[in-house]
């Protein structure tokens, strides 16, 4: 189906090709959380893909985070991550208006965005439905 299918695949989100992206006018990188920048449920980020995260922000990219994942007070991992980037929780992913709100939120268009997430039947699905580049990296494994 071809809604499902992502506009590329990489085995980790450290091989996603950033100038190629930027090449492309990309400017927006959106990634999903749980098992695509971390374990599903961690409460921290393995310090190479924070230290992936402020890179693509020095390198021009606006990032932010559209997770499935409730959150709460208490959650240290969203709460340090929404100290560096727009963060949307519980965004019932592949529904539309997560996507939207944080593109709203970003001053961005779908045109400007990658979707950068694991699983077809949500991130892929649903930034596919708004129009936005489609990434989709295996599950997190944790890196050495």
């Amino acid at each position: 189906m071809r809604r499902l299918r992502p506009t590329q695949a990489v085995n980790s989100i450290l091989d996603v090709d950033l100038p190629h992206l930027l090449s492309l006018g990309k400017r927006v990188l959106i990634f999903d959380l749980d098992n695509t920048l971390c374990r599903r449920g961690a409460k921290t980020l393995n310090p190479q893909i924070l230290q992936y995260l402020k890179a693509a922000k020095e390198t021009g990219f606006q990032v932010g985070i559209l997770t499935n994942r409730r959150c709460n007070a208490n959650d240290p991992i969203i709460h340090d991550l929404r100290v560096l980037l727009p963060v949307v929780c519980a965004a019932g992913k592949p529904g539309r208006s997560s996507y939207v709100k944080l593109l709203n939120e970003m001053g961005a268009s779908s045109d400007d965005a990658v979707m950068i997430g694991d699983k077809r039947w949500t991130d892929i699905w649903g930034a596919n439905r708004v129009g936005i580049y489609s990434i989709r990296v295996k599950t997190y494994a944790p890196l050495n």
